[in-house]
């Protein structure tokens, strides 16, 4: 698949071909068009052709404007739930310090067992644009721990509650991050995106100018900007994918802020 290349290999390649293919195509484009169409032809209507494409390029620039920080918003989301989902099971790991012994590291191994689920496993499959599985069951395992603590004294009653919320908290975080996973720009918005940069870009065809060099010039630049912002969506499209794409390194962070702290048995 197409998707597939485009998010397994850098963004300078994928994107610089994108440019240049668009870039050529529409100077190639330009050349047929001026040896059908006269430059008398042509130039006679350049001030109505001028009124036309501003209007025209306008309207394209708006609409390309709000699909990219539209994209970009989507992409930032999932990057808070990612944050979110990832400071949910540092609580429950440090909320387990009232707990006794057995029980607390029950609790504890259960939420590292999770994160390291997360880190390893589901982030690889992640990226490929899929929908990880794999820590599903740790996670189960981790509500089995809190819901059957049987607490002894009102504090650890209190210490379940609070358990029980968070891990309520990183239930919907992890459903969260696995629906933003397929959130991505639907196929009829790039049949749009495409068409407009194809009209935007072929109106300014119907220029005329005394040197063919500035207007070949003018279209490649034209084709270029567009084909840049093009790029641009394309990249933040799917959040999880490709080389600009959200990482585990929050879950990391959170894996090793337990690496120095020790709970003491009761």
């Amino acid at each position: 698949m197409i998707a597939d290349w485009i998010y397994n290999n850098p963004t300078w390649l994928w994107g610089g071909i994108l440019v240049a293919v668009f870039t050529a195509a529409a100077c190639g484009g330009l050349l047929v068009f001026h040896r059908v169409v006269g430059l008398e032809v042509r130039q006679a209507h350049n001030d109505l052709a001028g009124f036309t494409i501003a209007v025209i390029g306008v309207m394209y620039a708006v609409l390309l404007a709000f699909i990219a920080i539209a994209t970009w918003e989507a992409f930032s989301k999932a990057d808070e739930i990612v944050e979110n989902e990832s400071d949910f099971a540092g609580d429950i790991y440090l909320d387990t310090q009232g707990l006794p012994g057995a029980s607390g590291q029950a609790i504890r191994n259960d939420i590292a067992e999770y994160v390291r689920t997360v880190i390893e496993e589901e982030w690889p499959t992640q990226r490929a644009g899929k929908i990880p599985e794999q820590g599903w069951k740790p996670l189960r395992d981790l509500n089995s721990a809190i819901a059957t603590l049987h607490p002894q004294t009102p504090g650890e009653a209190v210490i379940e509650a609070e358990l029980l919320k968070t891990w309520n908290e990183l239930y919907r975080a992890r459903s969260s991050r696995l629906s933003a996973v397929e959130g991505h720009i639907p196929g009829v918005i790039w049949w749009i995106i495409f068409l407009g940069a194809a009209i935007t870009t072929g109106f300014t065809y119907l220029f005329g100018f005394q040197h063919f060099g500035m207007h070949v010039a003018m279209t490649a630049i034209v084709a270029a900007t567009l084909a840049l912002v093009v790029v641009l969506i394309v990249a933040l499209d799917w959040p999880f994918r490709g080389e600009i794409s959200i990482t585990p390194n929050a879950f990391v962070i959170t894996q090793r802020s337990w690496a120095d702290l020790s709970f003491e048995k009761k």
